[in-house]
């Protein structure tokens, strides 16, 4: 296969591996080959829609002590391999990791891209990496909803989208199952921490310990509740109201393209309002295929 081919609905392949041209350019995935990490980056990992930015305010939210107010939410405004909007008054768009490399202090890096596409410095130089998993059926309704917002045509309907995600083709980044599994393997190295979506929800106050203790932060235990606090879905609402009002184009720093919400309701268990039994006992059947003998199992409620 050849290394880029194009595809319908402004989608192309590269290496094998399906994107949205106008949000990840082929020239942004060239980029990743040479992109420079520093020692200090903390990369958050995620396959879309499994709680990444829940995931990276708690980051920021720890490393300030539990302040939302202190936290810098224009350096969030794209993933690392998107597109962001580097004109807003013009609409025109730039490359996010360019962004990225004239940011300076400690960056916090999302990405949604699969382990073969990963910038190879993020392993040579072991910096802390945190990879967030979720279910997928709560997944493939999230992804569902986002993908409604916008219009996509695999979206339509949830009858034309959930045949997609059962058979778990044509999608992009590679897919949910080879995406949570290839980052799986790394799960004993410790400058690598996986987390569960559902245990964060479970136990948010044992997560938040989690997250401090993989990137070496002490926190005292009123900064702890403060973090635990802020970090919760509700109000991290609150903040990003906040976000929206006092800054210009605040909407593209809580929602996809200024559209889609960052947060919709973050519970586990949406799935059961979507999925029939039938739908249900299929996808039961490929989960069981791509987990069995892996050891990693996910929480449906």
């Amino acid at each position: 296969m050849a290394e880029k081919s194009e595809l319908s609905n402004g989608c192309y392949e590269y290496k094998g591996i399906k994107f949205v041209r106008c949000l990840v350019s082929p020239d942004n995935l060239d980029a990743m080959e040479t992109f420079e990490v520093r020692s200090d980056d903390i990369f958050l990992i995620t396959y879309l829609k499994c709680g990444t930015h829940w995931a990276y305010e708690i980051i920021n939210l720890i490393l300030t002590g539990g302040d939302p107010d202190k936290i810098d939410h224009s350096r969030r405004e794209a993933v690392l391999e998107m597109m962001y909007m580097a004109d807003k008054s013009n609409r025109t768009f730039g490359s996010w990791y360019l962004k990225l490399n004239s940011m300076e202090g400690r960056r916090i890096i999302i990405t949604h891209l699969p382990l073969s596409l990963l910038p190879p410095q993020v392993f040579s130089k072991k910096v802390k990496i945190i990879y967030v998993a979720r279910n997928p059926k709560d997944c493939g309704v999230s992804l569902y909803h986002v993908n409604k917002t916008f219009g996509t045509p695999d979206a339509s309907s949830w009858e034309a989208f959930i045949g997609q995600w059962i058979e778990q083709k044509n999608l992009e980044y590679g897919g949910f199952f080879p995406h949570v599994l290839d980052f799986w393997k790394y799960r004993h190295e410790p400058y690598f921490l996986y987390m569960k979506f559902e245990d964060m929800k479970k136990d948010p106050r044992g997560a938040i310990i989690q997250f401090a203790d993989h990137l070496e932060c002490t926190l005292t235990e009123e900064e702890l509740d403060r973090v635990v606090y802020n970090s919760d879905v509700k109000n991290m609402k609150k903040t990003y109201e906040k976000v929206e009002k006092n800054i210009p184009n605040g909407e593209l720093l809580t929602k996809a393209m200024g559209k889609a919400p960052f947060i919709r309701k973050g519970q586990i268990g949406d799935w059961k309002n979507h999925f029939t039994v039938a739908q249900n006992e299929q996808f039961d059947a490929v989960i069981r295929e791509n987990l069995h003998g892996t050891g990693l199992v996910f929480d449906f409620e």
